[in-house]
């Protein structure tokens, strides 16, 4: 049995201390508080323990209340997703123009015609000499008695363009040739080198200014 002797102010502030204590040690059964008053005046709390016959009892019953639930962790942000960049072919440098004091006049260009009638453009006034295919013929006149496959060799025809026509030829052949590297219908190598090399003749010319 618990006696305390006090004021009844420091009595009702025990009483909450203890209604505290019991609510942090979360007691598992209810507990009776038992308030004495005897003759004189003074002021007993007691402990599940009933008071003396002789003096005025009040009673509270303070019951076990329930546990605040434990709040839930806040959920940590994703990570974000790590992304690959996209690779990205890094646009291969223009060559430096040759200086206008080194630039030299175009190069010599030949218009030219092959034995079936193509026109071209050409780099020299006497290309190599081509082997066409002929039908040839047996001993009766008729191809179905032929030894086998002949050829004859053709020459193409070419003639110099004028000085005055240079440039306008040599930027019409720069572009052709673009035009075949990049709209052929595939990929190709030999075209793309091909127009590399006219496009640095040109460039390099006395036909482009500054």
């Amino acid at each position: 049995m618990m006696s305390i002797q006090t004021s009844p102010f420091c009595a009702f502030t025990l009483a909450l201390a203890l209604s505290a204590a019991a609510l942090c040690a979360h007691a598992q059964t209810s507990m009776k508080i038992y308030r004495c008053v005897d003759a004189s005046g003074a002021v007993t709390l007691q402990n599940d323990v009933a008071c003396p016959k002789s003096s005025q009892q009040s009673v509270r019953n303070i019951g076990v209340l329930p546990t605040m639930p434990t709040a839930p962790a806040a959920a940590k942000p994703a990570a974000p997703a790590l992304t690959t960049p996209a690779t990205v072919s890094a646009p291969q440098p223009v060559p430096a123009p040759v200086p206008s004091a080194l630039r030299s006049a175009p190069q010599p260009l030949f218009q030219c015609r092959t034995w079936d009638d193509r026109d071209y453009l050409g780099d020299t006034a006497e290309p190599a000499s081509s082997c066409v295919p002929v039908t040839s013929v047996g001993i009766d006149g008729s191809s179905a008695l032929a030894a086998g496959q002949t050829c004859e060799m053709r020459q193409d025809t070419c003639v110099a363009v004028p000085v005055e026509q240079l440039c306008t030829t040599w930027k019409k052949r720069v572009d052709e040739a673009e035009f075949r590297w990049k709209f052929g219908g595939s990929r190709n190598d030999d075209r793309k080198a091909e127009f590399e090399r006219f496009a640095k003749v040109y460039r390099d010319s006395t036909c482009v200014s500054g």
